[in-house]
């Protein structure tokens, strides 16, 4: 009989494919259009299942747009994100990066 518990390298992989790639997330979210900070959060956690605080939000969000992936706008008080197309090309290359790891996965896993 197998008994479901949480294994803790399963816990460290979803945290390090979590949070510590939000900027994959974020470009994901903003591929389908530009939105505010608290919808894109909201978003994240609906789709993906990533609970990122408003903190490393930003940072990441300020990263991505100091690396031209982002560009940011107003509209009257509310910010605005938008993806760039380099940021469409590295949102390509991080896709095609899993997609390859996964399938090397299986490869050598025979699974």
């Amino acid at each position: 009989m197998i008994v479901s518990r949480s294994v803790k390298p399963l816990e460290r992989l979803k945290r390090k494919t979590g949070v510590e790639n939000l900027w994959l997330y974020v470009l994901a979210e903003l591929s389908r259009g530009e939105d505010y900070p608290y919808s894109l959060i909201k978003r994240i956690r609906e789709d993906f299942g990533v609970t990122a605080g408003k903190v490393i939000f930003y940072v990441v969000t300020q990263k991505l747009e100091e690396e031209g992936l982002i560009r940011s706008h107003y509209v009257e008080r509310r910010k605005y994100f938008a993806i760039t197309e380099q940021g469409r090309e590295v949102l390509r290359q991080g896709i095609s990066y899993l997609k390859e790891l996964s399938e090397r996965l299986h490869i050598v896993s025979g699974i």
